[in-house]
Order: C-alpha cells, then sequence, then structure tokens
C-alpha cells in the first residue's frame, strides 16, 4: 500500500512543471543510491563461498549511507517527497545502522556491582615487539593499562612470548594481572622461544581447553576456554580471525589511489581485491567452524576476538546469531576499535548469549596497539 501511495506521488510530481531538468536527474541518480543501499543491507547474509564479492559490497555500507544521508537532506532542504525513498530504504536496514553508531543518550545503564564480570578483548600487536610505535615504553604502558584495568577475563590476540628475556610476557602478566589461571596457544614458535598466538586469562578456574580452526606456523585461529562462574560453567571463546595482510604498498593505494599512471593504479586495485578475497574465504571457513562448535555449547558464551571484519559482513553475522553485541547493548558513539585512519572500521567484538546480561561497555583509546581494547561488564542471568 504505501509503495502505490509512493509511486502515486512521485508521478503526479513528475507533472508538475517546476519540476526541471536537473531535479528528475537528481532522482534518478537518487533511485540508483538508494537501490545500491539495499544491496549493500543484503550483502552480509550471502555466504562468500558463493559470491565473495558480495562481502565487499557489504563494506561500502557507511559510503552508501551517506551518499543516500546527502539525498535527503537536498529533498528536505527543497521540501519535497522524493527524500522518501532513501528514508524507506535506510529503515529497511536499521538494523545495519544500529551496528554501525550507537546515540547513547536513551540508554539506562544498569549499575555495575561486585558480581558483574569484567570482560576485556585486545589485540596487542605483539606488545610493540617490532616497535611499530616508535616508543620503546609501548610495551611497559600495554602493562600498566592492563594492570590499571585488573579485567576478570581477558582475550589477547597477536599475543607474543619468548623463553628467553626479549619479552616474557607470561611472567609479567602473571605478576601484573595476579592470575593463575591462562589458556596460551601458539600458531607459530621459532628457535623453540619465540612464539606468536592467542590467550585468555581468567580470575576463575579453567576446567576445559579447546583449540579452533588451527593450522601449524598461522597466526590465525581461535581456542575457547570452559571457566567455574561459582557454580556455571561459562565458554569463553577467543578469535583473530583471517588477517587481510595488506601490505605497505597496500595501504599507500588505498590512501592515494590516483598517485599513479593507470597501469599502476590497476595493479594496486588488484592485488587488493586478491588480499581480499583470499581473506574473505578463509574467514568464512573459520566462522562456520565456530558456529558448529557455538550450537553445540550447552554452557553460556561469551565470545571475543578481533574479526578483521566490520559488522556488515558475512562474519559477524554468521556469528551474531543468537547472541548480543556488547557495544549495541551500551556502546555510543561509531565504536571504531581499529587504530587506522585508512580502515576506519569496527573490528573487534564482546558477545554474548541470553545466559548474560550486559551492564556496561568502554573503549579505551589509548595508541598503544593498531586496536584499542574494549572491555564489557556482564552478570549471569538468574535461572
Amino acid at each position: 500500500m504505501y509503495s502505490l501511495q509512493f509511486s502515486m506521488t512521485v508521478e503526479a510530481d513528475f507533472k508538475k512543471k517546476d519540476l526541471g531538468f536537473f531535479k528528475v536527474s537528481v532522482f534518478v541518480l537518487n533511485i540508483i543510491a538508494a537501490a545500491i543501499l539495499l544491496l549493500v543491507q543484503l550483502a552480509p547474509s550471502i555466504n562468500p563461498n558463493y559470491l565473495w564479492f558480495a562481502e565487499l559490497v557489504g563494506y561500502g555500507y557507511p559510503f552508501v549511507l551517506i551518499i543516500n544521508l546527502l539525498f535527503i537532506i537536498y529533498w528536505a532542504f527543497h521540501q519535497h517527497r522524493f527524500a522518501l525513498l532513501s528514508i524507506a530504504i535506510i529503515l529497511l536496514g536499521y538494523d545495519k545502522l544500529t551496528l554501525l553508531y550507537q546515540p547513547g543518550l536513551f540508554k539506562v545503564k544498569a549499575p555495575v556491582n561486585e558480581s558483574s564480570i569484567k570482560v576485556m578483548s585486545y589485540n596487542v600487536r605483539l606488545f610493540d615487539l617490532y616497535n611499530w610505535t616508535g616508543n620503546i615504553e609501548t610495551r611497559n604502558k600495554i602493562f600498566d593499562l592492563l594492570h590499571k584495568e585488573v579485567p576478570d577475563i581477558i582475550c589477547f590476540q597477536e599475543y607474543f612470548n619468548s623463553d628467553d628475556a626479549t619479552l616474557p610476557t607470561n611472567d609479567t602478566l602473571l605478576e601484573v594481572l595476579g592470575v593463575k589461571n591462562r589458556h596460551i596457544e601458539y600458531g607459530l614458535t621459532l628457535r623453540k622461544t619465540y612464539h606468536w598466538g592467542l590467550a585468555t586469562f581468567s580470575k576463575f578456574p579453567i576446567v576445559n581447553k579447546g583449540v579452533l580452526f588451527f593450522e601449524e606456523g598461522k597466526t590465525n585461529f581461535g581456542i575457547f576456554t570452559d571457566v567455574l562462574i561459582e557454580k556455571d560453567t561459562v565458554r569463553i571463546y577467543n578469535l583473530h580471525l583471517q588477517s587481510n595482510h595488506f601490505k605497505k604498498r597496500d595501504y599507500a593505494f588505498i590512501a592515494n589511489p590516483d598517485s599513479g599512471d593507470n597501469k599502476q593504479m590497476m595493479e594496486g586495485a588488484l592485488s587488493i581485491m586478491k588480499r581480499l578475497k583470499k581473506a574473505v574465504i578463509k574467514r568464512t571457513s573459520q566462522v562456520e567452524e565456530v558456529r558448529q562448535n557455538m550450537d553445540n555449547c550447552k554452557y553460556p558464551i561469551i565470545l571475543c576476538g578481533d574479526f578483521n571484519d566490520p559488522p556488515f559482513s558475512y562474519a559477524y553475522q554468521t556469528l551474531k546469531k543468537g547472541m548480543h553485541d556488547s557495544f549495541v547493548e551500551n556502546g555510543k558513539g561509531f565504536g571504531i576499535s581499529y587504530n587506522n585512519p585508512f580502515i576506519p572500521y569496527r573490528i573487534d567484538y564482546i558477545l554474548y548469549n541470553d545466559d548474560f546480561i550486559s551492564k556496561k561497555y568502554s573503549m579505551v583509546r589509548q595508541k598503544f596497539s593498531d586496536h584499542y581494547p574494549i572491555i564489557t561488564w556482564l552478570e549471569l542471568n538468574e535461572k
């Protein structure tokens, strides 16, 4: 009924003499932009194994959304009903909009108390092992941050530990966090001394451990850790999904795509597309393995990790089924967790199922890594 009424209104408006060529052209462009937005909103539901390019289409959601908002502003300025077209499409994908931005104005925050579980997820970028930040004090600042926050559960991605004096992280964190319960898995070890992988530390006793989509010599994988919280066993997933493995030249191209000639532009675009295709397909198989494990799990679930994917992606949509996003529930703003100006996305998450209630969400905006640590406070639902 609404679509019929809208089409009749459009037809009537076109018959008006004051609707010039320019406005007609703008409306045609508006139709195209609205149609693209609709496709972008549907893209995350498409399995990349069947159409991998759909995933990349989904990445464009913020940009296509902005274009449609500009059309709405234009038509509103001219007091024209054509603004309803983009408004309707945006409302159809309202769930995507809430994943991107949370106003945080009308949320009633529940008080955090002694029974609340403080959970942190943090891609520490190897504790700045290679001094990417250009500050030799960065690793100590990370440890100071952890000592200040003192989470009950913390999941590290891009974890590094050495058995010599280079960076004995395991021993340092034992002192910093004051917890002995830890689940550490290494995907890559060099010279039997230097280790790269994932780590979950918990003040709660660990009763079971497992590894997911593990490949020898690779640092993108997942682990799950079952901990005992009072009388309840809780499963904690810690994921580092497949990285895109962009090189410096790829980031340079993203920052300035028209800096070279046509051949260089083509090579730059093809390089990025090739890496994205490989990563997208890899992440798809990874999340499907995690999803299967989650579906077979009878415990309350907390899922943390660096997904290397924005919330408008197949990976996120697959893992989000039956779960709640702590940012959506209690966050505010855009929630951008990746500290890279060329890829301004939220790619770090803490999800939880109905066995929990979310009390609070925060992000520590300290540039000690290329990711910001995210924190949420959860409470087990009374049964």
